[in-house]
């Protein structure tokens, strides 16, 4: 399998494999540096980033303080059975309790974190950054 130029691939069509992932940053407000799984500056530019992980073992544990970031957020909370998971999303102010399956809309500028309440083992929630949208 060729991992010899994957930041090219999207330009020149070919097919490529990342297997270095995840790649850890720090992200400003977050306890600890973040597992991304895409970035944007992957296969010649892309216009979203993916992050996150299995979160079984972050029940009650916040992974990060209130923040912002400078584009629109989608949580995807995914279980292996439909309920497996639950998790409180404080976005404004406002307390929102999600079960798995779901996703969450995060507005750019929007002060935001969340909580693990329940997670059976091999359950997901990944933040899809769009930072190729527009900020609104």
């Amino acid at each position: 399998m060729d991992t010899a130029a994957p930041s090219t691939a999207v330009a020149t069509g070919e097919p490529a494999a990342r297997m270095d992932l995840p790649l850890f940053r720090e992200i400003p407000g977050h306890h600890q540096p973040t597992p991304f799984y895409l970035t944007d500056d992957m296969y010649g530019g892309l216009c979203f980033e993916l992050a996150g992980g299995e979160i079984s073992d972050k029940i009650g544990k916040p992974v990060a303080d209130p923040h912002t970031h400078e584009c629109p957020e989608i949580y995807l909370l995914l279980s292996p059975n439909p309920g497996g998971a639950v998790i409180e999303v404080v976005a404004d102010g406002q307390q929102h309790m999600l079960t798995s399956p779901a996703t969450f809309f995060i507005p750019t500028g929007t002060v935001h974190h969340f909580v693990t309440r329940k997670a059976e083992p091999g359950t997901y929630c990944l933040g899809l950054l769009l930072t190729g949208a527009t900020p609104r």
